[in-house]
């Protein structure tokens, strides 16, 4: 068997496991609530070969850094970059990636095709891109892949996906709200620092001196916790799904306690609004 062949038969297994993954999560994980239908291009076809070929192609492997794209965009994702389950081995159907393609423009901006999410997820952060769970597949913007993704977005109306302006996340409220939701466990949860104190997902530290955070602390948190949101989005917004739980429209998997069992919880409810931009200050009430 060629290495070609024995690549794509990695592909199809994977793909092959993704669907089982799908059979078991699909009456747990919903399409995403705040999806938005945007206008499809009449050419899926070229998206179908172009960018969906990208969501199969097979990394070397099913965990971080080397699972390919289908392998956690389908049955175990809440957030924006949620594609329909492949209806089967080979890949979506045409009406499925008519569906995918939806989902595909929250992720680009056709007035600024650099900075589409589709393109810095995947990208290195040394070459600008953003921190992505699944790793890294381009090193950098001369990748061959990279810049057929960046052709296909430079190819389309400039109109067609343009995202909405973003609201501001008030760094106040976070420091005098926010951050008080890891300090303050729920009855018989570890708090949120146990796992959440450094690295890329360091946005809950433990105050260095004391019972407060310094200035600087607390800015490296709030840095690091807008990367787990969505701004204007809580219900894609990974730091609200992650510890509310699947029955209440939770992600399915989170290594942590299930913080809040609905979205009728006071507490979701209250870093929901900061989330949405309606909340500022120091005012928690």
């Amino acid at each position: 068997m060629t290495t070609r062949r024995a690549a794509h038969s990695v592909t199809r297994a994977g793909l092959g496991l993704a669907l089982g993954m799908a059979a078991v999560g699909a009456s747990l994980v919903a399409r995403p609530a705040g999806a938005q239908n945007f206008p499809v291009s009449g050419d899926v076809d070229t998206y179908r070969e172009t960018i969906e070929a990208v969501f199969l192609e097979d990394r070397g492997g099913t965990t971080g850094r080397f699972a390919s794209c289908v392998m956690c965009h389908t049955w175990q994702t809440s957030v924006r970059f949620s594609l329909e389950t492949p209806e089967s081995a080979e890949g979506w159907s045409s009406e499925q990636s008519r569906r995918n393609l939806d989902v595909v423009g929250q992720l680009i901006n056709t007035q600024d095709p650099a900075s589409s999410r589709l393109l810095l997820k995947p990208l290195a952060n040394d070459a600008g891109g953003l921190p992505h769970t699944g790793g890294t597949f381009w090193e950098s913007t001369d990748d061959p892949e990279y810049g057929r993704v960046l052709q296909w977005i430079q190819s389309l109306p400039d109109n067609q996906f343009v995202p909405e302006p973003e609201p501001e996340l008030d760094f106040e409220f976070f420091r005098a709200c926010v951050q008080q939701v890891f300090a303050n466990p729920r009855d018989g949860q570890l708090p949120c620092s146990r796992c959440h104190s450094g690295g890329l997902i360091g946005f809950a530290p433990a105050p260095g001196r004391g019972d407060t955070w310094t200035e600087e602390e607390a800015r490296r948190a709030y840095q690091l916790i807008t990367r787990v949101i969505t701004p204007g989005n809580p219900e894609q917004s990974r730091f609200m799904i992650k510890p509310l739980h699947p029955d209440g429209g939770g992600a399915y998997t989170h290594n942590g306690p299930r913080r809040w069992q609905s979205q009728a919880d006071a507490e979701w409810q209250m870093l929901a609004s900061w989330v949405r931009g309606e909340r500022s200050g120091s005012s928690c009430s």
